[in-house]
Parts: structure tokens; sequence; C-alpha cells
């Protein structure tokens, strides 16, 4: 086995365990191949890095028996770069879409019909499969033997094995190096497009192949969006980002409202309600306890100190950000070790008006949670 100090993506030999865990459940429920899809982007990457340690998205074919059938972009499919994940043409078949780089046609349900498939056809990922590709499966092989088989890979996805923690502790350590780096830069007068560039430069430059970051520095709002919109950060104001780099494949999130000068009375109010309603929180975070029990109480105690938050209060994090499940009041998982999340409520004063938040990645362990960041984020309430 790779030792973690080495690690810089999953093993070949993770993954085909993998494929394997996965094929035990597919003859549990008589499906005799699925159709695995992903796409370039924070939510729907994972179902097809999991099982090929590749990044760019595309269609994977996952028969019972012998070589997966990768469908990717032409100038992927022979480029050697792909050869960077390890020796995984030894049990996957790479190739090129069909009709060039942007149609809508693709190979794989022709694959499943050659296949002389009989039984029933799986899918993972059906918001990466689209439209086309669906209809032409349902037209192929009718309604009845087609079967959402996302669950087999987000339950096997939920427990992360020892290799997955390690590079999420890579990217947490990323992270908290980044937030560093934007401390020292965030003073009144610098625009959002200066920090958003300072965090990219640096995630970028110590191996985090893609990552998501969110930004406001609008005043002390939490107004975001995914891109740098021209904003100025004032005095008594606050950065509020999410920096969330993905060391091998692997994200790890840092949220947090960084002061840019003294806080408000305002924003001192709100933090402390936050300080209460995240103590609680994290001492909930282990075996056995429902998310949504932990969201119910964190959303509870916030609102006994004075602030609101009407939204989710963290999500599984993982090969995507939003990693299977979100810290919702509705979420009745239970946590199990292995288990890994981001957890930042929010304090605000009302949607569109200030706000503070901040949180952490946390790997569930067998008595409690590990906090893999080692910042901690108090600003003298």
């Amino acid at each position: 086995m790779t030792t973690t100090s080495e690690l810089t993506t999953i093993p070949v030999s993770e993954l085909t365990e993998r494929i394997a865990k996965i094929r035990e459940r597919m003859r549990e429920r008589g499906i005799e191949v699925i159709l695995v899809a992903g796409l370039q982007d924070i939510f729907n990457r994972g179902h097809v890095r999991y099982i090929s340690n590749m990044g760019a998205g595309g269609m994977i074919v996952l028969p019972l028996e012998g070589n997966l059938t990768h469908f990717i972009h032409p100038a992927l499919a022979r480029s050697p770069k792909l050869d960077k994940n390890g020796p995984i043409r030894e049990f996957i078949d790479v190739y090129p879409f069909g009709d060039g780089a942007y149609g809508l046609k693709n190979d794989s349900v022709g694959l499943i019909r050659k296949m002389g498939v009989t039984g029933k056809i799986g899918y993972a990922g059906g918001n990466a499969i689209g439209v086309a590709v669906f209809q032409e499966m349902l037209d192929a092989f009718g309604p009845e033997r087609i079967e959402d088989t996302s669950d087999i890979f987000w339950s096997l996805r939920a427990i992360k094995s020892d290799n997955e923690i390690a590079l999420m502790r890579r990217s947490a350590a990323i992270a908290d190096d980044c937030y560093d780096v934007l401390r020292e830069i965030v003073r009144p007068g610098v625009t959002d497009y200066t920090v958003y560039a300072a965090a990219k430069q640096y995630l970028f430059e110590h191996r985090s192949p893609y990552s998501l970051e969110v930004i406001d520095a609008d005043g002390s709002f939490m107004n975001f969006d995914r891109y740098p919109t021209g904003d100025v950060l004032e005095a008594g104001g606050t950065l509020f980002m999410e920096v969330t780099p993905a060391f091998g494949g692997y994200y790890a999130q840092l949220p947090f409202a960084m002061p840019v000068t003294e806080l408000t009375p305002v924003m001192k109010r709100l933090g402390a309600a936050w300080a209460e309603g995240y103590a609680l929180g994290e001492s909930m975070l282990k075996p056995g306890t429902l998310v949504s029990d932990v969201s119910k109480a964190l959303r509870k105690r916030i609102a006994e100190h004075g602030g609101m938050n009407p939204f989710s209060h963290g999500h599984a994090i993982g090969l995507d950000v939003a990693d299977g499940w979100v810290l919702g009041d509705n979420t009745d998982i239970a946590l199990e070790p292995g288990m890994t999340l981001v957890m930042h409520p929010a304090s605000l004063t009302e949607i569109g008006r200030e706000g503070f938040t901040a949180g952490y990645t946390y790997v569930i362990t067998e008595d409690g949670a590990e906090r893999l960041s080692r910042h901690d984020f108090s600003y003298g309430w």
C-alpha cells in the first residue's frame, strides 16, 4: 500500500476493489450493467472518478464482468496524461465520444446494445446523463428494465478509506495555508478580484487540480457567488469565502467570514450566536447521531442567541463538494465512522443582510469526530 505521505491519488488496487464491491451489489439486485455518468463540475464528478481516478467526466459502461469502457472527450481519450492516474488502462478501455467533442450522440448505449444484455440496466449520476442519452436508453431497453443505481455508489462512497482521508487531510492543510495567505492581503480597499486571484493561485500552485471558491466582499453580507463581482473590502466588514481545494480529487472545505478590521457590534452578536450553535453541533458529531438532529439543534441554539439561519448547515464532502447529503432538518441519516462532512452554520440578521459563518471539515471517528483544520475561528465575541 502506498504510504499516505507519498499519496497523490488513489492506488489502482483500491479502484479495482471498489469495482468488485459495486459488482457484488449489482448481482444482488439483478443488474447486468451500469451506465455511470459524470461532469466536470463540483456536484457530478464523483461517480466516474470513484472507479477511474479521472476527473474529466464522460460516460463509463460498467458490466458484471470484464473491462469497463470509458467514453470521454477526444482530446483526452488517447492522451498520455491519463497514465498519470495509474495503470487504469489495464481494466478500463478508453474511447472518444462518437461524434467529436460537443455532440449529443454517445456510444455508451450502443455498446450496451451490442453486449446483448437481457436483464436490468442501471444508471448512476442521472444529473450528468442528459436527456438525449437517457431517452436513447428508454427507447432501446424500455423503462421497465432501467433502474437508478446511484444509491450503490453513494453508499460505498459515504465511508472513506484511509487513503481517501489522507488526501482530504492534504486538502484541508492547503485550505488552512490559503487562509493564512489571504489574511496577509485583506484590508480596506482590496477588491474581491485580488483576493480571488490570490486564492486560486495558491491552490493551483499546491496541486489542487480544481476547487470551489465562493466569495462576498461587500460589507458584512453573505450574498455570495462562485466568482468575484468587483466588491471592495471595507473597514468593519468581512471577507466571506469557502475555500475548497481537491488534492488528489478529494475536497476539503474551509468556510470563513474573515474580519477586515474590528467587527461591528452587530457582527459580534451574530458571531457569538454562531459560536454557541457551533459548539453544540460539534459535540453531536459522533456515530449514531442523526444528521437531522444536528441540524435542528444548530438552528434552535443559534436562534436562542439572536441569530437566524434558514439554510442547511453543511454537507457531506469527498469526491464532490456536496457528496450525497446535506446537513439539513430532513436528512435522517445516522453518522458512521469514516463519514466526512463540512459543518458551516450561518447566523444572520435576515437573508440578504449581515451574517457570520465559519466551519471546518470533519471525519467521523469511532467515538466522535476529528476536525481536519488547524484553525479555530474566534474573533473576540
